[in-house]
């Protein structure tokens, strides 16, 4: 088992995936479909709990979601 974040796209965003990137190693990024939840992306720290999330049709620039995975992996790459 290896304790590295997830960050789960639900809606197949190109800058969602693209903000894990800097942490390549530390977050892992899954793309997934689903309308049964309110949320466009989560990220999942190592031991399953929600860190933040992206509520649907959100401005992800202006989501603390951008900015949450230093919070949790430390700096980016």
């Amino acid at each position: 088992m290896r304790g590295v974040g997830l960050l789960l796209d639900l809606v197949d965003r190109a800058e969602v995936r693209d903000a894990a990137a800097a942490w390549i190693g530390r977050v892992d990024t899954v793309t997934a479909r689903t309308d049964r939840v309110d949320v466009d992306a989560l990220l999942i720290r190592p031991d399953g709990c929600v860190a933040r999330a992206l509520p649907t049709g959100q401005d992800f620039a202006a989501t603390t979601l951008v900015r949450a995975p230093g919070t949790w992996f430390g700096q980016p790459a």
